[in-house]
């Protein structure tokens, strides 16, 4: 038996599981940047006025900083966020003793860079995913992925 026991020591191998976590989520994140790194079409019905298009929201999605940046610098994109983080910080007057709006422009960016809040190309989804990153700015920011659907309107039968 101690023979035995010798052997198996001889044929241990070592997994480094820190590592092999790491890779699946990678592997998750890629998947999920590759997902969302397509281009979408705006639908029917929906507009789109932001200074931006459908290839560079897919662009930002993808994680492409420079897209994203690009997104930001432009003076009308800019103007509409700082208004938005203002007309936030009125609406919510107890963020004021917490965070800034400059804090509110600075989450939304983080957001959208760390891939937690993922754009739509049509207004009602921009403007959504812009107030979700502003809404979780006082507590660190979004804790999952946040992607805006279009709400569709059913109607249901009803018996008269």
């Amino acid at each position: 038996m101690s023979g035995a026991a010798a052997v198996m020591d001889e044929r241990r191998v070592e997994i480094d599981v820190a590592a092999m976590i790491a890779a699946a989520i990678r592997a998750k994140e890629e998947k999920a940047a590759a997902k969302y790194a397509l281009v979408e079409a705006t639908p029917e019905g929906e507009v789109l006025t932001w200074k931006i298009t459908p290839e560079q929201v897919a662009k930002i999605n993808g994680g492409d900083r420079a897209a994203l940046d690009a997104f930001f610098l432009d003076e009308d994109n800019y103007r509409r966020i700082r208004a938005g983080a203002w007309q936030y910080m009125r609406n919510n007057a107890y963020l004021k003793s917490v965070i800034s709006y400059e804090d509110l422009i600075q989450q939304f960016y983080v957001e959208l860079l760390t891939g937690k809040a993922k754009l739509r190309p049509w207004d009602k989804a921009i403007t959504r995913a812009e107030f979700t990153a502003f809404r979780f700015a006082a507590v660190g920011g979004l804790d999952e992925e946040y992607i805006p659907f279009k709400e569709v309107a059913q109607c249901r039968k009803q018996a008269n």
